[in-house]
């Protein structure tokens, strides 16, 4: 019953969606009722996927996605994270993300009517265009053609609860930009001489930004301490197509502060703005097309990716077609200086699009040599690290002097400052670099990240007075997210640069000695049986200085379901370091144990968390 009012609901909204499009065209509708039917399709879709919840929840196997992708005993959290654990369901959250996106904007004022609902019906327009791929190709409320009791579970890997919530997370952000690239094509058609629409696309992309940061972050998280490899980021394709979007719409946010020093690129930012919504439709065409080979991937049917592409080209084609007819033109000459903020902003925005290429380029180019040669090939961690980070790298610095740039001139407030502080971080981190251990980048990556955090610090003494108060934070909020930059580089240089790596072959009741004086003790194997899967675990006694600083534990599991083994990895959590253990396999009574120590590794969430902290101070403020 659920599959089947689940399907009405979705073609109740479909419909709805038409008439919203329909009475924009020949605008028989008045605006209150044009707003009702645009609400009502949210509010059926919205309908539709908690029926597809509610199937999980109840483990409905008349469901087929509910047969494939659950098991009675699975515990609750999972059966509801069942529902966007697959293809079907998952791109039933994507279109119903898209018109919630629609759906909150409708209730936004101080826009004008007509901008409103043209953008509405541009964007009820992207949800039909997904909706029938849903209907025709991905329907997640087919009915299972035998009766059985039973599921088939979820993927093991996804049974975590930070999987439980990274993808909503991340279509948050996916998605937003959707409404952007409504925005930008409203503007477009509407051929607007005033400026009315640039905070609104400020506000809406910000948004979209925050909650990708957000859903990236959870991924990494998950990654670090789920997969067990001793790291938060692998340059996986899936890795590489959710962080183009993501420099694309920080180039977007960085380009829409310019509208502050009255130099609006408004061709630049709706250009961004198309591109951003692209690359996320482009990044779902190559994970639900299934030629992408990724922990992350769905493998799917080529006619799903095929249905995806064409849906790409459609909207990406339609999308620069009007850009490249009806491009605003910029009211003002830009006042580009040696040094100043708008040269320095559009030098920043350069670099991205650039690092955007290099990352695309090296994701897409495995798939056209398998293509063309039927041979397969890997673009991995070496290539995007000595190509995007070189890139990055002067962006990062100009973000360090930016905020306290002029707009006007080539002034800097307190030179002498920042240049006497900078020499002296400079002498002091080489200083510490050759007397302990040099490297190139390890020196390059501490002074950048300090450089910028004691840039923003100065930056915020010198220019405005400590007031504990909303407004206060809200005038020093790009200087707050600069700081949490510099932060993640710190954590990103000493987890990447400075990690430690043992290998031991050890016995129960066996001690390992690591640096610091630190000594881990193997105490015992336990096996313990759970709802759905078998637990091994190997208990460790953390020592330093001969007291007990903590007791962790590494081991597998393994799902009776779906006969998989999955790896946990044991992590001990420390301001300084991360002690990472992965348990490997037994032989001879000794364990493989695999021993990493993450320098500042918890840096990088801090200074993501912060980031995050600025982003959503960005959105609220007036």
């Amino acid at each position: 019953m659920s599959s089947l009012l689940g399907f009405i609901f979705l073609v109740l909204s479909v419909l709805l969606s038409f008439i919203t499009i329909a009475s924009e065209i020949y605008r028989k509708l008045e605006f209150k009722n044009f707003l009702i039917i645009s609400r009502a399709s949210t509010i059926s879709i919205l309908f539709s996927f908690l029926c597809l919840v509610y199937a999980f929840i109840i483990s409905d196997f008349s469901n087929y996605n509910v047969f494939q992708n659950s098991h009675s005993d699975k515990p609750l959290i999972y059966k509801i994270a069942g529902a966007w654990g697959n293809h079907e369901g998952s791109i039933l959250l994507w279109i119903c993300t898209i018109s919630l996106y629609g759906f909150f904007f409708s209730f936004q004022l101080n826009v004008e009517e007509n901008f409103k609902r043209l953008t509405l019906a541009i964007q009820h327009t992207l949800y039909i265009f997904f909706s029938i791929f849903v209907i025709l190709t991905s329907n997640p409320f087919l009915i299972n053609s035998i009766n059985v009791n039973q599921g088939l579970g979820l993927n093991p890997i996804l049974q975590d609860p930070a999987l439980a919530i990274h993808p909503p997370l991340l279509y948050f952000g996916y998605v937003g930009y959707s409404l952007v690239f409504s925005f930008a094509i409203a503007v477009l058609l509407k051929k607007n001489t005033n400026n009315h629409w640039v905070p609104i696309i400020k506000k809406w992309s910000l948004i979209s930004w925050t909650f990708l940061t957000s859903g990236i972050a959870l991924g990494s998280y998950w990654a670090y301490y789920e997969l067990g490899w001793g790291g938060w980021w692998f340059w996986d394709p899936v890795e590489n197509i959710s962080l183009m979007p993501w420099i694309a719409g920080l180039a977007l946010v960085h380009s829409l502060f310019m509208a502050r020093g009255e130099r609006i690129l408004k061709k630049w930012i709706i250009f961004l703005s198309i591109l951003c919504f692209s690359l996320s439709i482009f990044g779902t065409f190559l994970v639900r097309s299934g030629i992408l080979t990724s922990v992350h991937s769905f493998a799917t049917d080529a006619s799903r990716g095929l249905f995806i592409l064409l849906i790409f080209f459609l909207i990406t084609g339609f999308g620069f077609l009007v850009f490249l007819i009806r491009a605003p033109e910029n009211e003002r000459p830009l006042d580009l200086m040696f040094i100043n903020k708008t040269s320095a902003l559009i030098i920043n925005n350069v670099l991205m699009m650039i690092a955007t290429i290099t990352i695309l380029l090296g994701t897409i180019y495995p798939i056209f040599i398998e293509i063309l040669t039927n041979k397969r090939i890997s673009v991995g961690g070496p290539y995007f690290n000595s190509t995007v980070i070189p890139i990055l790298l002067p962006g990062f610095l100009l973000m360090s002097i930016a905020p306290i740039l002029s707009w006007q001139s080539n002034k800097i407030k307190k030179t002498k400052l920042y240049v006497f502080s900078f020499l002296l971080l400079s002498i002091i981190i080489l200083a510490q670099s050759y007397f302990t251990n040099f490297n190139t980048w390890g020196f390059l990556g501490i002074l950048l990240g300090t450089w910028i955090i004691v840039a923003s610090i100065i930056a915020i003494i010198t220019s405005h007075k400590l007031v504990l108060s909303f407004k206060y934070l809200k005038n020093i909020n790009a200087f707050i997210a600069h700081i949490g930059v510099g932060i993640l580089i710190l954590g990103i240089t000493f987890s990447s640069i400075f990690k430690i790596e043992n290998n031991f072959f050890i016995e129960e009741g066996e001690e390992m000695k690591l640096i610091d004086n630190t000594i881990i003790k193997f105490e015992e194997i336990k096996i313990t049986n759970e709802s759905n899967f078998q637990s091994l675990r190997a208990l460790f006694l953390i020592k330093k200085n001969n007291k007990k600083t903590a007791n962790i534990q590494a081991g597998k599991n393994y799902y009776f379901v779906s006969k998989t083994i999955t790896t946990e990895a044991g992590i001990y959590h420390d301001w300084l370091k991360d002690i990472y253990i992965v348990l490997g396999n037994q032989e001879d009574n000794k364990w493989f144990l695999k021993i990493y120590i993450n320098p500042l590794v918890s840096f990088i969430w801090i200074g993501i968390v912060i980031m995050i902290f600025a982003g959503i101070i960005g959105v609220i403020k007036k």
